[in-house]
């Protein structure tokens, strides 16, 4: 068999819970160019359906970045990532591929990758609210924290919709080199934090909710898990939580423990 990529990596992640840094963390494990497909639709044709199709920003200086379509989808490639943004995974358990015409589309992969990333929902909530081009008002909180508890219930294991999954806590990643290196040697790399501090465009060139790409080299620095202290005081942060105990059980057992988020988990009652 022949295989058109050597290691084919699928993010599954809610928005705004640092799925892009970790990709770009990754990416610097292999060999440029890196070839990504962003928040593609599963079921369809991911090269039809990525937000992008090469990388994240035609002016990124690290890959390579490929007007043709076919072009991409034909080439040999060291590295392929996959994202898969806010999809609820418990549809995945009808055991069809996702990857529509797998053979076709991407093509045979030697190493294949399942990754389900999390970050915590205090954080990802807040950032969700401050990211641009949204209208707070008219993100769906409920919706939103349901999909987060159906994760979580995946990284746990208490479900398992994606099979050979590895997850990955998001604040750990980002707060603890140990735990990097872990997941270096899970995926059989040797370890390098040369994509660290790189802060990824995305699409449209935003970056991150609150400091944009001002902090690309310096990502390390940023407050990302503190976003939430911006609207720890407001009526609708608060309601957005209350009664949130299965969410509030479920974080406590995935996240270090944080004294002030504690403290606002009993403030609420949860």
């Amino acid at each position: 068999m022949q295989f058109r990529n050597d290691t084919l990596f699928t993010f599954f992640a809610l928005k705004r819970s640092g799925h892009h840094a970790v990709m770009v963390w990754l990416a610097y494990h292999f060999q440029l160019p890196i070839f990504v497909l962003n928040n593609i639709k599963p079921y369809t044709d991911p090269f039809l359906t990525s937000g992008f199709n090469n990388n994240w920003g035609k002016d990124s200086d690290w890959l390579v970045y490929v007007e043709d379509v076919e072009q991409i989808r034909n080439l040999h490639k060291h590295c392929l990532m996959l994202s898969i943004q806010d999809f609820n995974i418990t549809s995945l358990a009808d055991g069809r591929d996702f990857i529509w015409e797998r053979q076709r589309t991407i093509g045979e992969s030697l190493k294949i990758y399942n990754i389900l990333i999390l970050r915590d929902p205090f954080n990802m909530l807040v950032s969700r609210w401050y990211k641009p081009g949204l209208v707070p008002k008219l993100i769906d909180d409920a919706q939103i924290l349901d999909m987060w508890e159906i994760y979580a219930e995946e990284y746990l294991g208490i479900n398992n919709s994606i099979q050979s999954k590895i997850p990955v806590n998001y604040n750990l990643w980002f707060s603890s080199i140990d735990y990097r290196k872990q997941l270096s040697a899970q995926f059989g790399l040797t370890f390098t934090d040369a994509g660290l501090n790189v802060v990824p465009k995305t699409a449209g060139g935003s970056g991150s909710s609150f400091d944009k790409t001002s902090y690309d080299g310096k990502g390390n620095q940023m407050k990302v898990l503190e976003r939430w202290k911006i609207c720890q005081h407001e009526k609708r942060f608060h309601d957005a939580f209350r009664e949130r105990h299965k969410l509030a059980n479920l974080y406590r057992k995935i996240f270090p423990h944080d004294a002030e988020l504690e403290s606002f988990m009993q403030m609420i009652g949860i």
